[in-house]
């Protein structure tokens, strides 16, 4: 465990020193995945696949608010469909529209969350979202993650509209537009994902948020059942068995995505838990104090080797960077009666 501890603490120092440099670096990444995504899933124009202008608006991404980055991503998904449909992408710029403008009036901060969605979809690991949300976040994070479910739902719809519009009469396209809203409005299955998904985000976070001992540990692995158990209910309603052993495992393996995060985010030592009570003119307050778990990184002790292969330590310096309370060992060994005698 001091292992895990040290190392740690060695990259939390290494984040905080050169943060500056890794979360534009993260952030290009991220932008460069989610983009990489949208093209696999609905890249029907090969201009905006190419990789030049995928590095280029990643690039752009890793500078600028997540917000900007959502709409690089919706501006991107309307110009694939409008190349294949214009009239459905016209129903896709609506739709996106509606979902950004809902994100952006409630979480502008939260574009990642809207985007990691779907691409956590295709990883068939999207059960990181809500867990680790109600973790870090408050019950509002529910708006990005209903976002990013329709989202992924959305794509899946426009793969199939795609290949309905043939003409451009009156009734083909209300027959297009029919078909995508009725596909969006009544999908059961994203409806209750989205239910599902709300209610993890709730359980995780009003039980981490009680006072108990190991709260955060054990609002993850509430938040990991009523994973199971939501998802369970919903596909056996929905008489979808077939994915209910892969959800199990994409479940486990999300609670062990978010309890390595919350290692690296928030470690405490219940051992050490104190209590306080004082009061002012207003209330009296009971204070409970759990220190967090710190550990010192081993410092590496530097050695010289002089030229007459004696080994010492470096010098100690004080706060000035002059040599304080400093004598080699060598010149001990040194004997001056001979320059005495001589004189």
């Amino acid at each position: 465990m001091m292992q895990l501890l040290e190392f740690r603490e060695r990259v939390k120092n290494f984040y905080q020193r050169y943060d500056v440099y890794l979360i534009p670096v993260m952030k290009f990444i991220f932008a460069f995945i989610a983009f990489q995504m949208i093209n696999k899933e609905i890249g029907y124009d090969a201009r905006i696949k190419s990789l030049p202008i995928v590095l280029a608006i990643s690039l752009l991404s890793a500078f600028t608010p997540s917000a900007i980055m959502v709409l690089l991503a919706a501006i991107i998904s309307v110009l694939h469909v409008y190349f294949i449909s214009p009239i459905l992408s016209i129903i896709v710029f609506v739709i996106i529209m509606i979902l950004y403008l809902l994100f952006a009036r409630y979480t502008p901060k939260q574009g990642y969350v809207l985007l990691a969605v779907p691409i956590l979809f295709l990883l068939k690991i999207p059960y990181v979202m809500p867990i680790l949300l109600g973790l870090v976040s408050t019950p509002v994070a529910m708006v990005p993650t209903s976002c990013g479910v329709i989202i992924y739902f959305l794509f899946q719809i426009i793969k199939t509209a795609v290949t309905k519009e043939i003409n451009i009469s009156i009734e083909e396209i209300v027959q297009l537009y029919t078909h995508v809203i009725d596909s969006l409005t009544g999908n059961r299955q994203m409806i209750m994902t989205i239910v599902v998904f709300a209610l993890i985000i709730m359980v995780t976070y009003f039980i981490r948020k009680m006072s108990f001992d190991y709260a955060y540990e054990i609002s993850i692995l509430a938040g990991g059942l009523t994973t199971i158990l939501g998802f369970l209910i919903s596909y056996m309603v929905l008489n979808i068995s077939n994915l209910i052993l892969g959800m199990i495992f994409g479940t486990i393996v999300s609670i062990g995505i978010v309890y390595a995060i919350h290692f690296f985010r928030l470690t405490l030592d219940y051992s050490g838990v104190e209590y306080a009570q004082f009061e002012d003119d207003i209330y009296y307050y009971y204070v409970k104090a759990i220190p967090k778990i710190s550990v010192t990184v081993p410092q590496v002790n530097v050695k010289r080797i002089n030229t007459r292969g004696r080994e010492f330590s470096e010098p100690d310096m004080d706060d000035t960077g002059e040599i304080s309370d400093y004598s080699p060992d060598y010149e001990s060994d040194y004997d001056y009666s001979d320059e005495d005698d001589s004189n």
